[in-house]
């Protein structure tokens, strides 16, 4: 696993060398994503299991490529995850004062103040030509932020200049592009010549009660033996919920209700 992740560069897939093109994603853990499309099936024996990624695959490239090509046919240039942040971001443009310092170089300041004008929020410089603004909000996600929207309103241009070529729909649709062959069904298979794998009836999960948790704990996971533990109905001290006083005079109130 260690060899197969080194021999992919390190700017796709580690934090630290990644140059700003995370695009808002801050997880690098890809075994989450794993886990959300192997739900309700990791329990099943490796064939099934492999048989399943590779059907709901096939599915989900199929599922998003006909809704990009859907897309592209009614004329839209950039995804609807990319417009919907856009229209959030030109609501807050009203309370934006644009201040221009060097219009060749399309350097501004922009002061933010509340609805009313009387209180300010703070001053941003932004940077057209670099896809740059001091809330950090431009080069994290590689659209304009709410600050360089009014910098494109004031200065009469457009924001789709602004916007990375990964938002397009075009890009989008190149990524599900991939198709699938149809697994071949098992009549058709080879004749199996290799050892025959008999399961282990002791290590089988238990189906009673609670499972067993898998998650790696570290230091935030511990509880601090120095902390009294509390009633989770009144959050004192010295009793917990069954014993609670509380508890008692509740349902000695439902008796008579």
């Amino acid at each position: 696993m260690c060899d197969w992740a080194n021999r992919i560069k390190y700017s796709l897939w580690t934090q630290h060398c990644d140059e700003g093109r995370r695009f808002g994603h801050m997880t690098t853990n890809i075994s989450e994503c794993v886990n959300s499309i192997l739900k309700g099936v990791r329990n099943l024996p490796v064939c099934s299991l492999v048989k399943a990624t590779y059907e709901r695959l096939a599915e989900l490239f199929v599922r998003k490529g006909r809704e990009a090509k859907a897309q592209m046919g009614t004329g839209q240039q950039f995804s609807q995850h990319l417009v919907k942040c856009i229209d959030a971001n030109l609501k807050t443009v009203k309370c934006f004062t644009v201040t221009v310092y060097d219009r060749d170089n399309s350097e501004f300041t922009v002061a933010e103040t509340t609805p009313t004008g009387s209180f300010s929020l703070g001053s941003y410089r932004v940077s057209l030509a670099s896809q740059t603004c001091h809330c950090g909000y431009f080069q994290a996600l590689h659209f304009p932020c709410p600050h360089a929207l009014a910098c494109c309103a004031y200065s009469r241009l457009t924001w789709e200049p602004y916007v990375h070529q990964v938002y397009r729909v075009s890009s989008v649709f190149s990524v599900y592009r991939m198709g699938f062959t149809p697994p071949i069904p098992e009549g058709f298979w080879p004749p199996y010549d290799g050892p025959t794998i008999i399961p282990d009836p002791n290590k089988r999960r238990v189906r009673e009660g609670r499972p067993r948790s898998t998650r790696i704990r570290t230091n935030m996971d511990e509880a601090d033996p120095n902390r009294p533990k509390r009633c989770g109905l009144c959050r004192q001290p010295d009793h917990t919920r069954r014993s609670c006083p509380q508890l008692g005079g509740a349902e000695h109130t439902r008796g008579h209700d």
